[in-house]
């Protein structure tokens, strides 16, 4: 494996859930009677594994798997509760591609908005608004609210942002489940040209097809443990068959 970008060992996660559905006055009898509202519910446990820098990872598993906490705990959004988490370089990590945006800005200003979020600044992305306009293909659109826009144009708008930034670690979550097939040749545009450079990415995606074909190596969570890791082909085909 090539230096570490990423190092994870004996991660854990968990959350606090409620029990049972409880009105005001239950809630306060229960307290009162010294019962638990809530029971832990383990997201991640004693998961380990590294990252090299250049390599592109894909992270497979059931819906409630711990895919996407395995991802937010990468990108620093929520902290472990166990374990140790070594990440080398700040991801530019794309969730929900609405963060970041705002509705009652005009397209325009969502660009240099967004293209902020993503570690670009105005003079980076003033010689690339009208490819990312284009490549969005909201041109004709460009000063009108963001408001305006369908889901699917502003998801295309964001990708097309992302696409420009010069991050050198990439995490998405499910990012492609809406893009339409037009602009699909777009992102896969986008992943031969990040397949072939030395930028490393950890992309979870039930698009075992597209993971297979921009991936080496896949990671498989199974209730919040590392069921296998190892080249993707094999990881996926082991995966989908027991799914």
């Amino acid at each position: 494996m090539n230096e570490p970008l990423l190092r994870a060992e004996n991660l854990a996660k968990r959350y606090r859930v409620l029990k049972r559905q409880r009105s005001t006055l239950r809630a306060l009898k229960a307290l009162c009677g010294g019962q638990k509202l809530t029971a832990e519910s383990w997201a991640l446990r004693d998961v380990s594994f590294a990252v090299g820098r250049g390599e592109k990872v894909a992270v497979v598993g059931r819906n409630g798997s711990g895919k996407t906490t395995l991802l937010r705990l990468v990108a620093g959004i929520i902290q472990p509760n166990g374990g140790r988490l070594d990440v080398a370089v700040e991801p530019l990590a794309l969730f929900k591609f609405w963060i970041g945006q705002n509705a009652d800005l005009p397209v325009i200003d969502n660009v240099f908005l967004f293209g902020a979020v993503c570690g670009m600044k105005r003079r980076q992305l003033r010689p690339l608004l009208a490819h990312i306009l284009d490549a969005a293909a909201v041109t004709h659109l460009a000063y009108a609210p963001l408001r305006d826009l369908s889901l699917g144009q502003r998801q295309r708008l964001a990708l097309s942002i992302v696409f420009q930034a010069p991050a050198d670690f990439l995490v998405f979550d499910e990012t492609f489940v809406h893009v339409d097939q037009a602009f699909f040749r777009e992102c896969n545009a986008f992943f031969v040209r990040l397949a072939e450079s030395p930028r490393t990415m950890l992309i979870a995606s039930h698009d075992h097809a597209f993971l297979t074909r921009y991936c080496q190596r896949a990671i498989w969570l199974d209730q919040g443990r590392v069921r296998c890791d190892g080249p993707a082909a094999e990881v996926i085909a082991a995966y989908e068959s027991e799914s």
